[in-house]
């Protein structure tokens, strides 16, 4: 039975693993590389089995329980396919894919999901492809070397490790980058999606490593640097409260009024008057 989204061109391979693989190694039950239209998607509650996806070309959604992340060209997933989850294409996407199991999967899996997620880029590293590569090739001409392929899975596993440390730098980058974007555009009318476009993240995504390094989500930090602003201007000029509300990108001057008093106790008039009381 054919699937629905996969396009001719497309091939999948099997390996019924040895009964020493099973119990001891890591060993790949299922490959195939996939050329799939925009309607594949393959949704499950639970299957035994951890799976590895390079994107070559294209886009995916990706799902994991109530986590949302994309991928796109060069990317690699990793799920634990024993709880819900979901990928679906966006676009045309050729990817290669492997199910596998064995050894200790599930931990290494847990382990790369609190640290980075379960979506990677790939943009520096060349060996993880050439491994899955190995392993199609093997599963292919149907000469699955158990211990070899083993080693090979392991590998990958070392490898996703590297690129999470590499990641860590570009993540900071990434934060910086979002910070300059809300402080440039505070007194616009952005929002979280804005946010995460600029900085080619997902929006759940981004805001979880967002929060994770300034803790505060990206609509705190904009919020937050909208009063910061206003208490400048409330202090430096004679502009009405509600011209103000304008300047910081309050469009609402009884929202701009409530939210500058729950973070500060004060309305924008009892906070000037105070200032200015105290400035004498």
């Amino acid at each position: 039975m054919e699937e629905k989204g996969v396009l001719p061109g497309s091939k999948s391979f099997f390996h019924t693993p040895s009964y020493f693989a099973k119990q001891a190694l890591y060993h790949p039950l299922s490959a195939g590389s996939f050329i799939c239209s925009s309607y594949y998607e393959t949704r499950r509650d639970h299957l035994q089995q951890f799976v590895f996806i390079h994107i070559l070309k294209g886009k995916m959604e990706v799902k994991y329980k109530n986590q949302q992340m994309i991928a796109e060209d060069n990317t690699f997933i990793f799920l634990d396919c024993f709880n819900p989850h979901l990928y679906k294409t966006l676009e045309e996407t050729n990817f290669n894919w492997i199910h596998f199991n064995g050894n200790v999967s599930k931990e290494y899996f847990e382990y790369f999901l609190q640290k980075k997620g379960f979506v990677f880029s790939l943009e520096n590293n060349w060996e993880i492809p050439k491994c899955m590569t190995k392993i199609l090739s093997m599963m292919e001409e149907e000469k699955v070397d158990e211990h070899g392929t083993s080693l090979i899975i392991h590998q990958i596993l070392y490898e996703l490790e590297k690129v999470t440390n590499q990641a860590d730098y570009s993540i900071e980058e990434t934060i910086k980058k979002a910070i300059s974007f809300i402080e440039d555009h505070y007194n616009e009318e952005i929002d979280l999606n804005n946010i995460a476009d600029y900085v080619k993240l997902s929006p759940y995504h981004f805001s979880r490593v967002f929060k994770k390094h300034t803790n505060l989500t990206p609509h705190q930090y904009l919020i937050k640097f909208r009063v910061h602003k206003a208490k400048k201007l409330l202090f430096s000029t004679n502009l009405s409260v509600n011209e103000i509300a304008l300047e910081c990108g309050f469009y609402s001057g009884p929202h701009f009024v409530t939210t500058f008093k729950n973070h500060t106790d004060f309305t924008p008039k009892k906070y000037r008057e105070f200032l200015f009381k105290n400035k004498s």
